[in-house]
């Protein structure tokens, strides 16, 4: 209970104290969005408030202060994602019981599955249709406008927590089914 204590404290701090940093890329035709440790890059023309909507399908317990931070609209949208970002970020390591220290996960989300395919694709030379992935390597998720929930995020950032929990990466099976029982457990308490 401290601990939980304490990372919502910390959470709390850092999401009212730390600025978004904001950082458009013209020649690609992508925006990134930074707070903290995590950070989200998508096509400029990205409807911001349909990925919101996608991110909050799910419900589960947080405090009244994380819940206004991704809640009240008079904040930026940006800062609210972020905000709700974290609140999922949180939420699976709590549901595993694991915080790696200093943990960076960044998402990249393509505007369609076929994007997100080719991606796949040049990362591991293979086709796949995956609704997304994770690659340690890069600390990033990778996923899609058409995909992107709050139950595919948190399946991926359980496997970003895992990877960055253990010295040596479980079995890929293993981290899976970890992975499968946050998704299952994200709104039990």
């Amino acid at each position: 209970m401290k601990k939980r204590l304490f990372c919502l404290t910390a959470l709390l701090f850092f999401l009212v104290s730390s600025p978004v940093s904001f950082a458009q890329e013209p020649e690609t035709g992508w925006v990134t969005y930074r707070k903290n440790n995590i950070s989200f890059s998508c096509p400029q023309d990205t409807n911001l408030r349909k990925l919101e909507a996608r991110l909050r399908s799910r419900w589960f317990t947080v405090s009244t202060a994380e819940k206004d931070l991704y809640s009240n609209p008079s904040y930026p949208i940006e800062k609210r994602i972020l905000a709700r970002l974290e609140s999922i970020l949180l939420r699976v390591e709590q549901i595993l019981e694991m915080y790696p220290p200093n943990i960076e996960i960044n998402l990249k989300i393509f505007r369609n599955r076929n994007e997100l395919s080719k991606e796949y694709c040049r990362s591991y030379g293979s086709v796949e249709h995956y609704k997304s992935f994770y690659i340690h390597s890069l600390s990033t998720i990778f996923t899609s406008m058409q995909d992107i929930t709050d139950s595919e995020v948190s399946h991926e950032m359980a496997h970003a927590v895992i990877d960055n929990y253990f010295r040596v990466m479980p079995p890929s099976k293993t981290a899976e089914l970890l992975a499968t029982y946050v998704d299952s457990h994200l709104e039990k308490d």
